[in-house]
């Protein structure tokens, strides 16, 4: 389902391209502004129409890269948040449940499984994000803290599960590390593309004015041809 702006910015859209057949419909119509005709004012709508399509690929990627990251630390059968289990389970048997080095982990496993990660957004903003990369980046940043204590007990922590080994947990760190680059790349393309519509249609929304203007001048405030243009919001 569409989202309440992307509906917005198709509705703005769909005026503009009404205003344009309007002015091609109209009899001897023109301007001494090349950018108020209706072959310009077509380009424009056809330019618009693409970034209209940019954005909608630039979050689509987006929510791809955040579901992804999502599946890795929260969601997957082995993501992040699953493994701390066996990991703490590992320390407290070779270690024993009050020793000091399963207060430790224990620790790191709170904090890891502490951390509030907010809803994805669709439309993210800048200040969504940054909470969203902290969060994220605590938990990676824990981890690490996590697999550098793991690799100093040395032979002591040497688990029978594979996906717990010290060289499996060091890739999979290194896999949170490339999801969390990967959504703040997709969200910096996100920003851009948004950004450059935004302006566009603030420049659409002139132009529209001063094609009412041009419209007005030409036929006169009572003529069909400007009732058929004034209403037209964009």
């Amino acid at each position: 389902m569409a989202s309440k702006s992307e509906v917005t910015f198709g509705a703005r859209l769909n005026n503009a391209q009404t205003l344009q057949t309007h002015l091609q419909s109209f009899k001897d119509y023109t301007s001494s502004n090349p950018a108020l005709l209706p072959a310009a004012l077509q380009t424009f709508i056809d330019d618009i129409r693409n970034q209209n399509e940019s954005v909608a690929g630039e979050t689509q990627a987006y929510s791809n890269a955040v579901n992804k990251r999502q599946q890795l630390f929260k969601k997957d059968s082995k993501s992040l948040e699953k493994i701390m289990s066996p990991i703490g389970s590992e320390i407290r048997s070779v270690f024993g449940k009050d020793s000091k080095e399963a207060a430790y982990i224990t620790g790191i496993v709170n904090k890891i499984r502490g951390e509030k990660i907010s809803r994805t957004k669709k439309e993210p903003d800048a200040e969504f994000v940054s909470q969203s990369e902290r969060s994220f980046g605590s938990m990676t940043q824990n981890f690490s803290d996590m697999i550098t204590t793991l690799t100093k007990y040395g032979n002591s922590y040497s688990p029978a599960n594979k996906a717990i080994q010290v060289p499996a947990l060091a890739a999979f760190r290194d896999a949170l590390e490339q999801a969390n680059n990967a959504v703040t790349t997709a969200f910096g393309k996100l920003k851009i593309a948004t950004d450059k519509r935004a302006a566009s249609y603030d420049a659409l929304t002139n132009t529209r004015q001063r094609v009412k203007d041009a419209v007005k001048s030409q036929y006169l405030v009572n003529s069909s041809e400007y009732a058929l243009v004034k209403g037209l919001r964009i």
